[in-house]
């Protein structure tokens, strides 16, 4: 067949370049020569120009020139376009001829060598005569020239030198073969494709000239003269010019008439300018345009047939374009062109590949012959020498007498023979091999397995049985896992069939039994014939394949079966679904003496009878594997009968019959087949699943081992029908528990009392009881609180009068239990908060281990051994259990731990839940010595704190006492210091009141802290500074002392912690209250919120025995921010000292006073309330001593006491009367002012009388007082009642003296006034006269 219609030329293919010509130059011989030629020829990047180099030998034979045509008015052509006209332009006849001649300026021989010079130039315009084709030399000198002007000699000579070869000065070139001779080249090769680009300039204006000379009758030459055109301008890399005449030459191609004669030729020329004009419009990203034209193309010339003998040539033509373009389509995407799925490349290798299809199918109609496409007889790739008979100097034309029949039968026959020796099958599989790669680019699978499927087919018309084979048996995964029933249906008997032809034992059973399946779309007739040659292959016999067999095949099949190593593996997972089965434990759980009973239920889904034998099941508990066949096996006509006979077991059991070697499994019955086992096999606490089925089928000869994977699962989306309503019905076990023996009871006796208080310690009493017998060793009892209320809630075993150590977990070790005895184990629970309480118990023993046995009824595969490989398709060991399967959830949990190979430790987790209720709620209030509410406290003043209980604990508690402990910097009056003794009992809801005088000594700014004191204990001489009364020097002494304290602060805080520590400890009795955090400060104080009330809190200071073992840091005592999360892990971990009273926290002076630092709260609230109070001291403490009614265990309450702000006073006022007044007795009334301040106070007294004269009074009435700094006046007055009851008293009023101090003002008299509405009462109770004073 012409090639014409077969392929592109090679020379319409490549990019077109301009040919330039170097000649001169020995190459092989001259290591300067070919430094230069591989300067121009060789690494041509994408940043050079162009071009294309040609080296000219000696006597190089240029084409000769046509001679010129006067007119085309009587010039008929042959054809559009000649063969030779591409071929002459690239490779043949350059634009530019180079001559390189070894020539130096300084030559003594330049004269013979400008003759020789002369002489080869000569020859080169005698070859070239007629041509336009540019003239060159260029001399290769070893230096570099001279700047011009500076080497006289060098420019006569050159002169001379261009006169003698004929040309001028700009077509001599010096060449110097330097260091730098690739610079040279690049400038060189610039030079020379300006002179190509106007040799192809005159081409084009030559070509240009014939054009326009033609008339309408030349429609070919038009389109000649149109294609020469575009051609010039793409070797000039004017690409827009070049589409512009490929399209002009395209639309005068469509204004000739298409006829059988020149319709080969039309398609042609058609071809080649429609792959011109797309790769142009590629090179100039118009992919659009590009597709849309050639779509038209195609639509336009594929009716287009010619000869319809010859319309495989037809298929070839368009098989052809759709490749070529698909060619260009991917180098547009390399160029960086985008690509998607619906157009991309893989969908015109496609169409090529259609098209093949068709050229064969065309040419055996064609031959009328039902052979492959390459004839055995003929060798593929034969030369043929009457194949060039058919071409002539133009494309597309054949050398064929038109009219004489005899010659186009003659070429038919060459046409068609050249055809025969094209393999059409290889063609086809390339093309398809293309698109499946394209399109698995672009992530089409569905149509990339359709390709597979093609190529599969092709090969297997080809006769290449073995690649066919393996395209159908991976398409067949695809097909199987999108339950494409027909599609799949029919590879599957394609690949039996390949699998038949190649004797592949191994893929022809496992297509054989998936072809059983219901799902395949077979007749029942064609399944018995595919079990009966099934069967055949398992007594070793070859197929028979509808009832025939050639020798070839049988003998194949013979030679396979000693290859073959029995019994084969089949995992049925993989095939198409015949055996629908499920499996179930008898029992969830079993006892370690009970026996596992395993059901399988069984149900063929084809309408064949199956035999299998050998069925059996692969267990596992995690780490080991064990195969357990079948024992009992029954038949049953419906799932309704296997519901009914399970409800009855002993007549299952009597209707069941032993496993039948040779089960014959029938398409309508359902069978149940029972495995079973003894559970003491396996070890406690482990869950068993089947991991996979079993089964042989075959002969001794041959068998096969199928398996299948024991995971049952539902259709989610199904049609309802009864049966399918029965199968959800099915209830399946597919895990067994092997329940762990705990040896332990445990009884806990929460005490008398159901529920505890807070701050209670509430006793839990528990009973280990060993009612076996078995030797129990290192029992334990581990109770430890939840991590939700660490820091609240506590553990303690030891209630000791002194002191006691609190947990988060505590464990008791009762040591060995031996058989049939028990123990006991008392702890206490404490609560700060009142919250369920879930405590966490474990109990945990050391046992000896009694090793398992494997029953002869079971066998344990080794994990690595050869056996257990052969027993399974898969390896064992890579078994994953499916996520659809949960483990189950046991209670109680019993964990096992594997000490050694003789001994394990049980542990069992309970939970132990108390309810805690509160026992008071609290509330604290600061008033004047007149009553009213206080908002601020001046220093020095006296105030009223009023503390009200109210009882909420659910049982009758006894009250013992209640006290007030309260800061180093408040004083309590004396007759408030005593402890309030109480001897009833208080129910819920009961209230009390008490009421405590104080005084503070020093303002918020001047608050005495640990730190201060520590101070004043280390010997830096700064107690003068801590207990100044001026409270201006103070702050002058921190400024002095700043920058000492900010370089040797820490160690100084070290240093005085200790100091500070050994001081107090000699002051702590030892029945105080100590909580010691271990993982904060050493001298921290937890206090703990309560719900209902202000704030609980346990005071604590600094247990030296127990600190000692400890490095905790020191802390601020005014730090009430230190975060407690980063050693919240710590504090999980180390208990907490404490001591049962908190009577006194430090005693430093004469009151009960105490330091109080690092506040800890448990509530967001209080947390919230303790950051905003950050400036406000606290007052104090106060407890509650309590215990419940009728017992004799003691707890104690605290609340702390938030202050409030403290400021320093103008003027403090003390006024002091008797207890008891008694009317016409005087009194003595005393008003004491102390001036707090470094200035000296002028004040004026005035003393007024009601109206009602209530008393008679004696003292001054008005006098004016200078109280100098830091002192006190005292103001008396007698008093004489008049009248009995609520009596006013004289009024006081006090004023600043502006004479002596004109620096105070109203503002000042507002103030001091206000003081003595809060310090000086106003009314007295005068009682009656006594009786002595009455006689």
């Amino acid at each position: 067949m012409s090639v014409d219609a077969t392929v592109l030329p090679s020379e319409l293919l490549v990019a077109p370049q301009p040919l330039i010509g170097l000649c001169g130059l020995d190459t092989k011989h001259n290591l300067v020569h070919k430094a230069i030629w591989d300067a121009f020829s060789a690494n041509r990047k994408t940043d050079r120009a162009s071009v294309q180099f040609k080296l000219l030998p000696l006597g190089y034979e240029f084409p000769v020139a046509k001679p010129k045509r006067a007119s085309y008015e009587w010039y008929q052509p042959k054809g559009i376009l000649k063969r030779n006209w591409m071929l002459k332009h690239l490779h043949v006849l350059p634009a530019v001829v180079v001559l390189f001649q070894d020539m130096e300026r300084n030559d003594p021989q330049w004269s013979e060598k400008q003759v020789q010079c002369a002489s080869a130039m000569q020859s080169l315009k005698s070859a070239l005569q007629e041509r336009n084709t540019r003239l060159c030399l260029v001399l290769l000198q070893k230096s570099s020239p001279l700047p011009p002007g500076e080497d006289l000699l060098a420019s006569e000579r050159a002169a001379s030198l261009t006169t003698a070869c004929g040309i001028n000065n700009k077509m001599l070139f010096i060449l110097p073969h330097s260091e730098h001779l690739m610079g040279y080249t690049l400038r060189l090769e610039s030079a020379f494709l300006d002179m190509a680009q106007s040799y192809y300039a005159l081409m084009s204006k030559r070509v240009r000239a014939h054009r326009d000379q033609l008339t309408v009758a030349h429609t070919s030459l038009k389109i000649r003269h149109q294609f020469k055109l575009g051609f010039i301008a793409e070797i000039r890399q004017d690409f827009s010019t070049g589409l512009k005449h490929y399209t002009q030459a395209y639309g005068t191609l469509e204004e000739i008439r298409i006829t059988d004669t020149n319709c080969l030729e039309i398609k042609t020329i058609a071809g080649f300018l429609n792959y011109k004009l797309c790769r142009l419009m590629f090179k100039l990203k118009q992919p659009r345009d590009a597709i849309n034209y050639f779509t038209t193309h195609i639509e336009k010339y594929k009716n287009r047939i010619g000869f319809k003998d010859l319309i495989f040539e037809h298929y070839a033509w368009l098989s052809t374009q759709h490749s070529m373009f698909a060619d260009l389509f991917c180098e547009a995407i390399k160029n960086g062109l985008p690509a998607l799925q619906t157009q991309n490349p893989g969908i015109y290798y496609n169409k090529a590949a259609e098209f093949t299809m068709k050229r064969k199918e065309a040419f055996l109609q064609s031959s009328a012959m039902l052979l492959s496409p390459t004839d055995p007889t003929t060798p593929t790739g034969m030369p043929n020498n009457n194949t060039m008979t058919l071409y002539t100097e133009y494309f597309g034309i054949r050398a064929v007498k038109t009219g004489d029949p005899i010659s186009e039968q003659q070429t038919n026959t060459l046409i068609r023979e050249n055809e025969k020796l094209f393999n059409h099958s290889n063609a086809i599989i390339n093309l398809l091999s293309l698109a499946r790669a394209q399109f698995k680019i672009y992530k089409c699978p569905r149509f990339r397995n359709k390709l597979a499927i093609d190529m599969a087919e092709e090969y297997f018309k080809h006769g290449d049985h073995a690649n066919a084979l393996t395209l159908y048996s991976v398409m067949l995964t695809d097909y199987r896992r999108e339950h494409w029933s027909a599609i799949f249906s029919d590879v599957l008997l394609k690949t039996l069939r390949c699998a038949f032809l190649m004797a592949s034992i191994t893929d022809f059973i496992s297509c054989s039994i998936e072809a059983l399946s219901l799902r395949v779309n077979c007749e029942q007739k064609e399944r018995i014939i595919v079990l009966e040659n099934l069967w055949k292959v398992f007594k070793g016999a070859a197929p028979i394949s509808q009832g025939q067999s050639a020798p070839e095949i049988i003998e194949r099949w013979e030679n396979a079966f000693p290859a073959i190593k029995s019994p084969i593996p089949i995992d049925m997972d993989k095939l198409t679904k015949l055996i629908e089965m499920y499996i179930s434990f008898e029992h969830l759980e079993l006892k370690n003496d009970d026996t596992i009973n395993v059901q399988l239920v069984i149900k063929l889904l084809t309408d064949v009878p199956i035999k299998i034998h050998h069925c059996a099941i692969i267990l596992t508990d995690g780490a080991r594997f064990f195969k357990i066949p079948a024992s009992r096996c029954k038949s049953f006509r419906s799932l309704l009968e296997v519901f009914e006979s399970r409800k009855n077991k002993q007549q299952q059991e009597i209707q069941s019959q032993h496993f039948d070697p040779n089960l014959k499994l029938e398409p309508d019955l359902y069978y149940e087949l029972h495995f079973y086992t003894e559970a003491y096999q396996f070890l406690e606490n482990t869950q068993l699943r089947v991991t996979r089925i079993e089964a042989q089928m075959g002969s001794e000869k041959l068998a096969i081992q199928l398996t299948k994977s024991a995971f049952f699962t539902r259709n989610p989306f199904r049609h309802y029908t009864r049966r399918r309503d029965l199968d959800d019905n099915i209830e399946i076990n597919p895990l067994c528990y092997i329940t762990p023996t705990f040896h332990l009871s445990t009884q806990c006796n929460l005490g008398k009392e159901t529920q505890m208080l807070v701050n209670e310690y509430y006793p839990i009493a528990t009973t280990i009881n060993n009612p076996y017998n078995v030797f129990l060793q290192n029992v334990s009892l581990n109770i430890s609180v939840p991590s939700s209320l660490r820091n609240q809630v506590f553990l303690t075993t030891d209630l000791s009068p002194g002191r006691q150590k609190l947990h988060s977990q505590i464990q008791i070790d009762t040591g060995e239990l031996s058989m049939q005895s028990s123990n006991s184990a008392l702890y206490y629970v404490f609560s700060l908060v009142e919250t369920p309480i879930a405590l966490l118990q474990k109990t945990s023993y050391v046992i000896d281990i009694q090793r398992p046995k494997t029953a002869s009824t079971m066998t344990q595969l080794e994990s690595g051994s050869a056996n257990s490989a052969e027993s399974s398709p898969e390896n064992i060991r890579n078994f994953i259990p499916p996520t659809d399967i949960r483990p189950l959830t046991v209670s109680p949990p019993v964990q096992i731990e594997f000490l050694d190979e003789s001994r394990l430790r049980k542990t069992r987790e309970d939970t132990i839940n108390i309810e805690c209720a509160l026992d008071f709620r609290f509330s604290a209030r600061f008033y004047t010595l007149s009553k009213r509410p206080l908002t601020k406290v001046y220093r020095g003043e006296n105030f009223l704190l009023r503390a009200n209980i109210e009882v909420r604990s659910p049982v009758d508690i006894d009250i013992l006492e209640t006290y007030f402990i309260c800061d180093h910097n408040l004083v309590q009056s004396t007759y408030s210091f005593k402890r309030k003794k109480f001897t009833q009992t208080y129910r819920s809801r009961d209230k009390l009141e008490d009421v405590i005088t104080l005084r503070t000594n020093a303002a918020s700014n001047d608050w005495i802290t640990s730190k201060d004191f520590e101070r004043t204990k280390s010997g830096d001489g700064i107690q003068s500074e801590l207990f100044s009364r001026s409270r201006h020097a103070r702050k002058l002494n921190a400024i002095k002392n700043m920058a000492r304290d900010g370089v040797v602060g820490d160690a100084i805080d070290v240093a005085a912690s200790a100091h500070m520590n050994k001081h107090l400890m000699g002051k702590i009795p030892n029945n105080m209250t100590i909580i010691n955090n271990n993982a904060g400060s050493a001298n921290s104080l937890l206090l703990a919120a309560n719900s209902h009330s202000s704030m609980t809190a346990s005071s604590s200071s600094f247990d030296e025995k127990f600190n000692s073992t400890q490095a905790g840091t020191v802390t601020d005592g005014d730090n009430v921010d230190t975060s407690l999360a980063n050693t919240a892990s710590v504090r999980a971990l180390n208990p907490r000292v404490v001591f049962n009273k908190a009577i006194e926290a430090i005693q430093a002076t004469g009151h009960c006073r105490g330091f109080f630092k690092r506040i800890v709260t448990t509530e967001p609230e209080t947390q919230a309330i303790t950051a905003h109070q950050q400036q406000q001291p606290n007052f104090g403490v106060y407890c509650i001593r309590w215990r419940r009614s009728g017992h004799k265990e003691e707890n104690e309450s605290k609340f702390l006491i938030h202050g409030l702000d403290i400021e320093e006073p103008p003027l403090n006022i003390y006024c002091t009367i008797e207890e008891k007044m008694f009317v016409k007795m005087p009194m003595t009334y005393k008003v004491v002012l102390r001036n707090p301040t470094s200035n000296v106070l002028h004040l004026v007294a005035t003393l007024s009388i009601s109206i009602a004269d209530n008393f008679i009074c004696s003292g001054h009435k008005q006098l004016d007082i200078s109280i100098y700094a830091y002192s006190e006046k005292e103001l008396v007055y007698n008093l004489y009642p008049l009248c009995v009851g609520w009596v006013n008293l004289p009024e006081l009023t006090l004023e600043y003296n502006t004479k002596a101090d004109p620096s105070k003002n109203d503002s000042h008299n507002t103030v001091l006034s206000e003081l003595v509405q809060r310090s000086i009462p106003k009314k007295v109770f005068v009682l009656p006269p006594l009786k002595q004073q009455l006689k």
